[in-house]
């Protein structure tokens, strides 16, 4: 009786913990990762603060800050105290193409922000799937380890005492035994992809999660007609151009304003003091030519960069969409064809006698190749995902 209660004081104690431990493990399907890599991903909260950070720096003009000065004049026994107060005024075009240079570098940032952040999320995109290519590998390998074990069962009751029924014994056992390796390092490596993802979305950490198989995504060629990395490469290009604008004014002059007052003592009267300068940077002639020239070598390197990252973009771009395609088809194929003709196979072999060496090795073959095919399959479909991870790069949209 004592050992009932004992029974029944363990299922009500320990039975809701392990199903709160079963429970624990939840589904994390591709688009919700994506939205937590959005909301928490260092490397796209950093890049949101560079630029951020530019379109402040972009608005208002720029001015050097006028100096206020207090004087003391002594002078035959009297004192005199007074104050100045100057200021330098840039030549009006260039207080213009300055604040034009800033808002040109707040518009380069936020394009670069944009390749970024979609380049991150398409980082994220590929980790999610090598998590899954793992997670779907490892369930293949335990499929394929549970199905040796059936056979081996199999092909020990089948087993004579002749030379080739043992060596096909042999040969069945030690495959099994290197599978139990193959199951410890596809564990690892799912472990690895798992800790990756909670890199790119840090509120994971203590959850546990299984991949879903997402829908394929199938980028139009019409869909595409400038990428973000290229947009970004353009707007290089602008700011250069007004960095050169700008150095061009480094000949015109600058204003200086200043005001100065004494006030009145014995010895002298107040004094007041206006005066208006204007700088020569022309006389210097060789500092703004050397600016200028060094703003126009970076702006043909940007052109350069940017002509050569276009074409390189147009080629890559078409390439990678008749990849995708044959993808595509060899996917096709594989799901709709292949597969399921191995699976039918492998439901056939159940009825095929095994007392033979002949239909033990066919009992072997057949599940053999289905699993082979599957893996075939998932290998195909993220080299699918890395394509159309690299068209959306490449794309506008």
């Amino acid at each position: 009786m004592s050992l009932f209660f004992l029974v029944i004081a363990f299922n009500v104690l320990i039975g809701p913990s392990l199903v709160c431990a079963a429970e624990s493990v939840r589904n994390l399907p591709f688009i919700e990762f994506l939205k937590l890599v959005e909301l928490q991903s260092p490397d796209l909260n950093v890049e949101k603060s560079m630029k951020d950070e530019a379109e402040t720096k972009s608005n208002g003009i720029r001015l050097n800050p006028p100096m206020v000065g207090f004087m003391t004049m002594k002078e035959e026994g009297s004192t005199s105290r007074g104050y100045e107060i100057s200021q330098e005024i840039p030549f009006p075009s260039k207080i213009f193409k300055e604040k034009e240079s800033r808002k040109l570098e707040a518009e380069m940032q936020n394009s670069y922000f944009n390749y970024r952040r979609r380049e991150i999320l398409l980082q994220a995109r590929l980790m999610y799937f090598d998590f899954w290519k793992a997670f779907q590998k490892l369930k293949i390998i335990k499929e394929k380890r549970d199905w040796l074990k059936t056979h081996t069962k199999i092909a020990r009751s089948a087993t004579r005492s002749d030379s080739e029924s043992q060596i096909h014994l042999l040969g069945i056992e030690s495959e099994l035994d290197m599978l139990e390796n193959d199951v410890i390092e596809a564990e690892a490596s799912l472990v690895e992809k798992k800790q990756a993802l909670r890199t790119m979305a840090p509120g994971l950490k203590d959850e546990n999660f299984n991949p879903i198989t997402p829908e394929m995504a199938v980028v139009e060629l019409s869909g595409s007609k400038q990428s973000a990395l290229l947009e970004s490469k353009e707007k290089i290009v602008q700011k250069a151009q007004a960095e050169l604008s700008l150095k061009k004014q480094s000949y015109l002059p600058d204003f200086f304003i200043r005001y100065r007052i004494f006030n009145e003592n014995g010895a002298m009267p107040k004094n007041e003091e206006i005066m208006i300068g204007v700088s020569l940077p022309f006389l210097f002639f060789w500092q703004p030519n050397s600016e200028s020239a060094e703003a126009s070598a970076k702006l043909a390197k940007a052109q350069a960069e940017f002509q050569k990252i276009k074409v390189d973009t147009e080629t890559r771009f078409l390439s990678l969409m008749q990849k995708q395609e044959s993808l595509k088809q060899q996917l096709a194929t594989l799901n709709e064809k292949l597969i399921p003709k191995a699976h039918k196979r492998m439901k056939l072999v159940d009825n095929l006698s095994t007392r033979t060496m002949t239909g033990l090795e066919t009992h072997r073959i057949v599940m053999l190749d289905y699993l082979e095919l599957k893996t075939k399959a998932i290998d195909v479909r993220v080299d699918f995902e890395n394509a159309v991870a690299e068209i959306l790069k490449l794309s506008k949209e």
